[in-house]
């Protein structure tokens, strides 16, 4: 099965409309500006959006706001593109734990979904969610028509979701949320990385094929199937805010795991919006706010899905109107006040802006030498000030102010490991690294399934 044709992407990072992605041979380009894209007699539509990450912040800065102006936008493009069905694929919230408030924007969301319309939605839990937290309300919710999947059923038929019902299915979802090591592999003492990856990658691959043979059924009865995953798909571009799901990458598979009975992938975890692998039905729709400062030139989206007649025919991006936008300013402190001015913005919030100053002047506290640049412009706010030099803050060792600061605000255990072992390993032998290594990567991975599942057993060497 052929994807449907990729069209040019949006030309301006500040548009707040529908920018056409792909096309059916039959639709024109959309024009600019709010007007619904309409959909074809018969045709059964599809909203995928993903890493909504609620109870995020930024630095020690709520983005309460920005997600309830997203959840706004997504409510009124669900009912003006009269959407049949939601699906969010994975990290509905920030942490297993989430602030009450995050998760009283859920339940607002979905109460408002509800009073919408016949709207279903398909939510699946992220490598950030904790399934349990999510599943909780799980029988409510799908008296509802919301199917909430925090962990993988024991059989494969369970993982389907036939959309608006199993009598009359218009498409059938094979929801897999973010797949465990325990769903994928049985750990043994003593494997080696190489060993590890091939286990994970292997686990992912059978976990699809089985999902494939399970709703096989369907698609011989001309039923199209869309598949949800949270995973990495080798060659995707990631950016600073994504965390780890297996520990080094080790999970990373290439977009030929996903069996061809799967009309659309629908995926999450990588918060850059883009075709995986250069398969157009193999996608990420990227998280809908920007949630480092990597991403501040990236526009963000949902994707919009018609299936007829048994298969996918149209795809759309809708770009999401940033509320907020981040900038990052860099240059020598007698620069930087033309430089910010330049970066001022008029969206509905103030813009953060990150400051990175080269060659800083002396001065007990760096944030405060910038602060009065930023405070004549009302469309800025300072959240981040810090030291650069020519090579930036990976350019020397970790010590000194410019490694302290890269220290501080790596979101990257691993790396900072790497770089300590560079530094103050040079007496150890090769197996002796190797060693620390594994055993570090043994940790984090206990680590990570201690966050999701309290009760999951230490590790043993």
């Amino acid at each position: 099965m052929s994807d449907p044709l990729e069209a040019a992407p949006p030309s301006n990072a500040e548009a707040h409309a529908f920018v056409t992605a792909t096309l059916p041979a039959t639709a024109e380009p959309l024009a600019s500006g709010w007007s619904p894209l309409a959909k074809p007699v018969g045709a059964f539509r599809v909203l995928h959006t993903a890493d909504w990450h609620l109870g995020k912040c930024l630095l020690t800065r709520s983005r309460t706001d920005e997600h309830a102006r997203f959840l706004a936008f997504l409510l009124q493009a669900i009912r003006e593109n009269q959407v049949d069905a939601l699906v969010v694929a994975g990290d509905v919230f920030d942490s297993p734990n989430p602030p009450q408030a995050a998760v009283k924007q859920y339940y607002d969301f979905l109460s408002s979904l509800r009073g919408a319309g016949a709207c279903a939605a398909v939510i699946v839990a992220g490598n950030h969610d904790s399934p349990g937290h999510l599943e909780a309300p799980r029988e409510v919710l799908r008296s509802l028509s919301f199917h909430v999947i925090g962990t993988l059923a024991a059989q494969p038929a369970d993982w389907l979701v036939p959309l608006p019902g199993p009598a009359a299915p218009r498409l059938v979802v094979a929801a897999l949320p973010f797949l465990r090591d325990a769903d994928l592999r049985v750990g043994l003492s003593g494997q080696s990385v190489e060993e590890i990856r091939c286990a994970l990658v292997a686990g992912i691959a059978r976990r699809y094929q089985e999902a494939a043979q399970a709703a096989g059924e369907w698609r011989a009865r001309g039923v199209p199937v869309l598949a949800t995953g949270h995973l990495t798909v080798v060659g995707a571009t990631g950016s600073e805010s994504e965390r780890e799901i297996h520990i080094g990458g080790l999970g990373a598979v290439g977009a030929d795991c996903f069996p061809e009975v799967f009309d659309y992938v629908a995926l999450g975890h990588l918060h850059r919006p883009q075709a995986a692998g250069g398969k157009g039905r193999v996608r990420y729709a990227g998280s809908p706010l920007a949630l480092s400062f990597s991403e501040a030139d990236d526009v963000k989206e949902v994707r919009l899905l018609d299936f007829e007649g048994g298969a996918l025919t149209g795809q759309w991006s809708l770009c999401v109107p940033p509320a907020r936008r981040l900038t990052r300013v860099r240059g020598r402190h007698e620069e930087l006040a033309e430089k910010l001015a330049a970066a001022a913005s008029e969206n509905a919030l103030p813009c953060w802006v990150e400051v990175t100053v080269e060659a800083p002047p002396p001065c007990d506290n760096l944030f405060d030498l910038i602060l009065p640049l930023v405070a004549p412009h009302g469309g800025l706010e300072l959240i981040r000030a810090r030291p650069g030099g020519a090579g930036g803050p990976a350019a020397g060792g970790l010590g000194g102010e410019d490694g302290e600061d890269w220290l501080t605000h790596l979101d990257d255990p691993a790396a900072v490991f790497a770089r300590r072992l560079e530094a103050d390993g040079s007496g150890l032998s090769p197996d002796d690294r190797a060693a620390l290594t594994d055993a570090f990567r043994e940790l984090r991975e206990f680590h990570a399934e201690r966050r999701r599942s309290p009760d999951a057993a230490a590790p043993t060497r």
